[in-house]
Formats: structure tokens, C-alpha cells, sequence
């Protein structure tokens, strides 16, 4: 049960950073058969100072009986000029600026407020921003049996997995966190916590159009001769190298079949053995491909 959901209005409150920045909140949408609906206008008065909005905590609630309790909420970017973080934070953290410490995603990195923590973590079609249309998921999932507390979120529906994994007492109270929004510039946003939730915390496995990102070469760690063979074990005294190549910078050489995207594999097996002394060292690099130029004791390596 998403316990934000049954929250009734809330007002947004700001981090009284400047009397420049701007706030305003109403609710777009309060159907008893629908979702209630915020939509919000805010903006920095600063440029490079972040501007700080947090839904304004809710009375205390009786302390669930339940092992599992989640908080959940989404926000659609209507309109942005600038950039916005979106997560959760405690009213304790919650401060002018840069001085806000929470849980936020940004489009590309996980943050905690003012810092990176994880980055590249947006899905690679999107990575680097949050745009207009977007809409943001952040799920905050606390498991009493684990004793664990995790942040999930979700850009335009899919899943970006857990970026947040804390251990929590049994007897925290998951209304602290609060959600809150860290814009530098100015963003029209819709924000609704549904009834539902996504089903889903494990990260999606995004396909991308830049085939370049998996060229070069890969060292073959492990290698299987298949299910019923078992493991083949690589000797120690070789290097086994498969090198990936995008066709679409190779000579024009397209996939076959003649599909736009793909690649060309060659193994390679190299010698690891060094010649000279001490401080003369090299590694003879012996490079060969397709058993057409194999030395002794490499061919069935390759």
C-alpha cells in the first residue's frame, strides 16, 4: 500500500533560501475516484543555488502493523528551463540550497543533495537530463523483517533499479521521509502519488543505438566448452583477447543480413611472456586471429 496515497492535500513548503525564488502549488485534479493531482510552479532566484520544495510533513500516523510499507509518488516535467533532482528527504535535512541532504536523481546521477554518489545511473537513450514530458517514479520500500530501508526509481516507466539500499531500525518511521524536489532554474511540474505501484525493482536492460560504447577489446576471463563439457580452463602463460568491432566504422562492412546495427568479433590470444632483464622489460604481445596465424601451444586456446 502506497501510504501517500491516502495522504490527504498537502501543501508544498520551501527552503526559504532567497526571497527571490518563487513557489506556487494547486490541485489539478482531486476526484474522489482519481488520484489527487498537484501541479507546481517553482524557481530558483539564483543562478547555480539550488531551490528547495518538500511536501509538508503529514501528522503523525499509528505505527503500521505491517512488515512491508512503501511510499511512492511520480512527477511528470511540464514545463523545465534548468535542471531538477527529485527524491526524498527528512524535514531535519531539509535546508537552504546546497544544503539539502536527501535521495535524488537527476536524469544521469545518483545524488545525495550536493554531490554524485552514483553516476551514469539514468537509462543511456536518456542520460544527462530530465526533459519536458518526462515523468519520474521514485518508490521508498521499508522491508521490518530485513530490517532494510531502499530507494527505487523510474524514468518514462522503466525501471532503473535501487539506488539506495540503508539498513533501517524495524521501529523508523517511514513518514519522515518526505518528498522533494532540487531545481536550479525554473520547472512546471505534476505531481500524484498513485494507488498503485510498480511491480518491478530490478533495473530494466536498456538496448542502445551507440554500438561504439562496447567496442575494444575484451579480456576473456572464464570460458565454457557448453553445459555438458564443463568449464575450459585458460592457461596462465597467454592473454585471451576478443576484440569487438562496430561494422559501421569498419570499411563499411555491414552485419549480416544487412541490419543497421551489430558487430564483429575476432579472438586473439596473446603471449604474456617477457623478454630482457629487470629493467628492460616488453611483452611480446604475439596477437593472432582466426587460428591463421597461431604459434605453437596457441592454437587451441583460440
Amino acid at each position: 500500500m502506497n501510504s501517500l496515497h491516502n495522504e490527504k492535500a498537502s501543501q508544498w513548503i520551501d527552503d526559504k533560501s532567497n526571497n527571490e525564488s518563487t513557489l506556487h502549488s494547486s490541485i489539478v485534479s482531486n476526484d474522489d475516484h482519481q488520484d489527487i493531482k498537484h501541479e507546481i510552479t517553482l524557481a530558483s532566484g539564483r543562478k547555480g543555488t539550488p531551490f528547495n520544495i518538500m511536501l509538508q510533513p503529514s501528522p503523525p500516523s499509528s505505527p503500521s502493523n505491517t512488515d512491508d510499507n512503501d511510499l511512492y509518488f511520480e512527477i511528470t516535467i511540464i514545463e523545465l528551463n534548468g535542471h531538477i533532482a527529485i527524491g526524498f528527504a527528512t524535514p531535519s535535512e531539509f535546508k537552504p540550497g546546497w544544503s539539502t541532504k536527501g535521495m535524488f536523481y537527476n536524469g544521469n546521477n545518483i545524488t545525495n543533495g550536493s554531490a554524485a554518489l552514483i553516476v551514469g545511473f539514468g537509462p543511456p537513450q536518456k542520460r544527462g537530463s530530465i526533459s519536458n514530458g518526462d515523468v519520474i517514479g521514485v518508490h521508498l520500500k521499508q522491508r521490518k523483517k530485513e530490517g532494510t530501508l531502499s530507494v527505487v526509481f523510474y524514468h518514462n516507466g522503466q525501471c532503473l533499479g535501487t539506488a539506495f539500499h540503508l539498513k533501517s531500525p524495524a521501529e523508523a518511521a517511514l513518514s519522515s521521509f518526505r518528498p522533494c524536489l532540487h531545481v536550479d532554474g525554473k520547472a512546471i511540474v505534476a505531481y500524484v502519488a498513485p494507488g498503485l505501484m510498480p511491480t518491478t525493482s530490478s533495473r530494466n536492460v536498456f538496448s542502445t543505438n551507440d554500438l561504439t560504447s562496447f567496442a575494444g577489446e575484451w579480456r576473456i576471463k572464464q570460458c565454457f566448452r557448453g553445459p555438458e563439457l564443463g568449464e575450459y580452463k585458460l592457461p596462465s602463460t597467454v592473454k585471451c583477447i576478443l576484440s569487438i568491432q562496430n561494422p559501421s566504422t569498419s570499411r563499411g562492412v555491414l552485419p549480416r543480413g544487412g541490419g543497421r546495427g551489430g558487430f564483429r568479433g575476432r579472438p586473439d590470444v596473446r603471449s604474456t611472456a617477457q623478454e630482457g632483464d629487470d629493467s628492460n622489460k616488453y611483452d611480446l604481445s604475439i596477437k593472432v586471429g582466426n587460428m591463421m596465424r597461431a604459434t605453437i601451444g596457441t592454437m587451441e586456446q583460440e
